[in-house]
């Protein structure tokens, strides 16, 4: 196994187990909903870590969800009790917290592309790029109509509208911006925590579910093919050397 992508392989392990255990010993609707969504978002996170060639925001991404997934029994009145989803909330969480932590503190720094606001390096984007951009707004779009055409509980209403206004409002960066990478990482994870909502909000046996999983798992295949071919392209890389030319031809 490459050394660079074992987290990843691990990750997804973890998030699989937290998967089927959220099914097999959760005895409330509320456990099991939460378990199941943090613990596909470990592989989801683990999935893109293994195929991303800059891991950083994969890893730290592993490390929110696992601090989030083993706090929130703590907080979480509805499942205090349900001891299968809360102990699999903790321990899936917690190995998540290791391996994003040891992870991130092991990535190189991150540079920082402040000198890309210079100039248009929109030029060196691709049509395909702009093509999922457009393809996501209007995704988003009709997630937000059909959300309040349908009649659903007001979970479901509530999560629908406001992630298909997110991936409204990500898809509008992403055609703005000069190296959409990162909006295209953030389209994904948006889509496909819309894809999960049904099961993690209770709504599975409404209408509107079918919009939530349809559109869901377009935005995060737009999403991620977005985030995963700049990253084998090293677009960001490009942005940058033109925007450092742009800055020496104009001031040096």
């Amino acid at each position: 196994m490459n050394s660079k992508t074992w987290i990843g392989w691990a990750a997804i392990a973890i998030g699989v187990c937290a998967v089927v255990s959220a099914f097999a010993v959760s005895s409330t609707q509320a456990g099991q909903g939460f378990a199941f969504g943090f613990g596909a978002f470990i592989a989801f996170f683990g999935a893109l870590s293994v195929l991303a060639h800059n891991r950083t925001p994969d890893h730290w991404g592993l490390l929110l969800v696992g601090l989030a997934m083993f706090t929130v029994p703590f907080v979480g009145n509805p499942y205090n009790f349900d001891r299968g989803a809360s102990w699999t909330c903790w321990v899936a969480g917690g190995l998540a917290i290791i391996l994003g932590g040891f992870a991130w503190t092991h990535d190189r720094t991150p540079t920082e592309y402040g000198i890309t606001e210079l100039g248009d390096s929109q030029q060196l984007r691709h049509p395909w790029s702009f093509l999922i951009g457009r393809m996501a707004l209007i995704i988003g779009l009709a997630s937000v109509l059909l959300g309040i055409a349908f009649r659903s509980t007001a979970a479901g209403t509530a999560v629908t509208i406001g992630l298909g206004g997110l991936i409204a409002v990500v898809a509008v960066w992403s055609l703005l911006a000069s190296e959409p990478t990162h909006n295209f990482l953030t389209l994904g994870i948006t889509g496909f925590a819309l894809f999960l909502s049904p099961w993690v909000a209770g709504f599975t046996a409404d209408s509107l579910a079918w919009t939530a999983w349809v559109a869901g798992a377009l935005a995060t295949a737009l999403g991620v093919v977005g985030y995963l071919r700049d990253e084998r392209l090293d677009f960001a890389t490009a942005v940058r050397d033109d925007s450092a030319e742009r800055y020496r031809r104009r001031f040096r």
